[in-house]
């Protein structure tokens, strides 16, 4: 079949908006024939010309979609897509994994938290009255102070028992003259003279036996044991003794007084148990001293 001619659409579509433009009610009048110049004629084969190509593409796409809906060989259509969950449920919480505790920690803490473990040591010195008996292998000094002081010419008192790290003073209240020292190796001091109303003083920072002498006086002596810790005590006059809150474990006791060779005993402590040992001090004569600077008493350097 032969298509028109683009000019004779172009010329009916023309006169057909003509006659759509006349007025209703107007009196019908011979189409004019309309005037056509070649410009217009040239704008609208360029707009037919477009409807045209759209056309075309519009067939082109049919005809694509139909094949690929007709290939036998394509791939099966995809699974239909999961529904969401209904609004009114939760999302699923994803799993965690629980963290790992490490049960050192846990032990450390527990350890902490327990109750130190104390036990007793009860016994009895025999050979003297007045001994000291402490726990020689517990070592915890302390900040304190005591005294020794210098009246009637003697070291009141005679005997002074502190722990390590005690700093120990020495006031004169004799209206005479006192030069306090002590040969002693772990505790050697020399406070030189001073007189009536003063006071010197030293610190203990070393466990023994210091024997304390006047460099004036022979006759005044006096005796300070320095022990490791808190863990002693003086032991009654029939020898009996007793030391409470004793950290379990060996411990090595010691039994000391004035003028006698120290003994020692090896026990174990338990828990809330009660350990006996028994323990013998020797008297010995009180050895001579001499003065500071090596020399008897009364004799003087020529």
């Amino acid at each position: 079949m032969r298509k028109p001619h683009r000019s004779r659409i172009l010329v009916a579509l023309l006169a057909g908006l003509a006659c759509a433009a006349a007025p209703a009610g107007a009196q019908p009048r011979k189409p004019a024939e309309p005037k056509v110049t070649p410009a217009d004629l040239d704008r609208l084969e360029k707009k037919i010309e477009e409807h045209q190509r759209q056309i075309d593409r519009l067939v082109k796409l049919q005809q694509l979609l139909m094949a690929a809906f007709t290939d036998t060989d394509a791939p099966a259509a995809a699974a239909p897509p999961v529904p969401p969950p209904p609004p009114d449920r939760p999302p699923p919480v994803p799993r965690v994994a629980p963290v790992e505790r490490k049960p050192v920690a846990v032990a450390a803490v527990a350890k902490k938290d327990e109750a130190p473990k104390l036990g007793t040591i009860v016994g009895k010195v025999d050979g003297v009255g007045d001994a000291i008996v402490y726990v020689e292998d517990i070592v915890q000094p302390v900040k304190a102070a005591a005294a020794m002081t210098q009246e009637g010419k003697q070291f009141v008192p005679q005997v002074l028992v502190v722990t390590k790290g005690t700093t120990v003073s020495f006031p004169n209240r004799d209206a005479i003259f006192h030069n306090v020292f002590s040969p002693s190796s772990d505790n050697t001091f020399d406070l030189g003279s001073y007189k009536q109303g003063e006071s010197r003083s030293v610190t203990m920072n070393r466990p023994g036996v210091v024997t304390v002498y006047c460099n004036m006086h022979p006759q005044m002596v006096g005796h300070i044991l320095v022990v490791p810790s808190g863990k002693y005590v003086r032991a009654g006059k029939d020898g009996f003794f007793r030391l409470t809150d004793v950290p379990a474990g060996s411990r090595r006791v010691v039994a000391w007084a004035p003028n006698a060779k120290p003994t020692v005993v090896q026990t174990t402590v338990v828990a809330d148990q009660v350990a006996t040992i028994e323990m013998t001090l020797a008297r010995r004569h009180a050895a001579q001293h001499v003065k500071k600077d090596g020399l008897p008493y009364g004799s003087y350097e020529k």
